[in-house]
């Protein structure tokens, strides 16, 4: 069985726990590509979320058959009482002043910790804390082990999943210019690595457009588009400016810190 079948086949069983107990049932999180997929195969009768409207890894949340679907703002009204939401937010605070601390170093932590993925959310990092989406099974082996970052310790505090709905990404704008809106010139630019070192990764599958695995060097690009490159980040193609003198393409990219 492939990934996509077992995934779909975890996540058939869930449907079938929320029909048995008429309660809503949520999944563990999962990234765009995986949420396409489930999208096309369960449709209607269950919705995403994230813990925030733009949150890119989401929990698929079933529901029975007396609750319609929602809007994304109003899921966390599904359970009846707070400490029933199966989402929480980690805010973790680094001890130290200018910790400088990223994205990958929280990341990395966690997953040190033999945390699974799939148990975590979105990660936003802000000047002096960074909040984390958690399953909130996971609360109470995080609070007694998730003691350091990089190498700053964390003052930890866990927070319901409604401080969230105001969260917003750190990013640095930054202004390129490119000589087209394939995948492997921008992608260049924004990483700050030469076009066949991004060619060469396209087709090592580690890039994504949107949340979708590109393969294709020559993928053209739209504004808005986001790109994620395994082990170096994210960034968000925000404009499309006019042409230099020399007739490339002025761009505007968001770059998540």
């Amino acid at each position: 069985m492939n990934d996509d079948k077992l995934l779909l086949a975890r996540l058939t069983d869930k449907q079938r726990q929320c029909e048995r107990r008429q309660y809503p049932v949520c999944s563990d999180f999962l990234d765009p590509r995986q949420q396409a997929l489930a999208a096309a195969h369960f449709g209607g009768g269950c919705c995403f979320w994230g813990g925030f409207a733009e949150a890119e890894r989401r929990v698929l949340i079933f529901l029975p058959d007396y609750l319609e679907p929602l809007d994304v703002d109003a899921v966390a009204q599904i359970w009846p009482d707070e400490a029933a939401c199966p989402l929480l937010a980690l805010r973790a605070v680094p001890t130290a002043k200018q910790s400088g601390l990223t994205h990958r170093d929280y990341l990395g932590a966690l997953l040190a910790l033999g945390v699974q993925r799939g148990k975590v959310g979105d990660i936003m990092v802000q000047e002096e804390f960074a909040d984390i989406v958690i399953l909130r099974e996971l609360a109470d082996y995080l609070m007694l082990n998730f003691a350091r970052a990089g190498r700053c310790s964390l003052r930890l505090e866990l927070l319901p999943a409604a401080v969230l709905q105001a969260a917003a990404p750190r990013t640095e704008s930054l202004r390129l210019n490119v000589s087209s809106l394939r995948l492997d010139a921008v992608a260049a630019v924004a990483f700050g690595v030469s076009r066949g070192s991004a060619a060469g990764a396209i087709a090592a599958g580690l890039l994504a457009v949107d949340g979708l695995p590109v393969s294709k060097a020559d993928f053209q690009l739209a504004a808005g588009s986001k790109i994620t490159w395994q082990g170096k980040g994210k960034v968000r193609l925000a404009e499309i400016g006019g042409k230099t003198r020399k007739d490339r393409l002025w761009l505007q990219i968001e770059k998540y810190i």
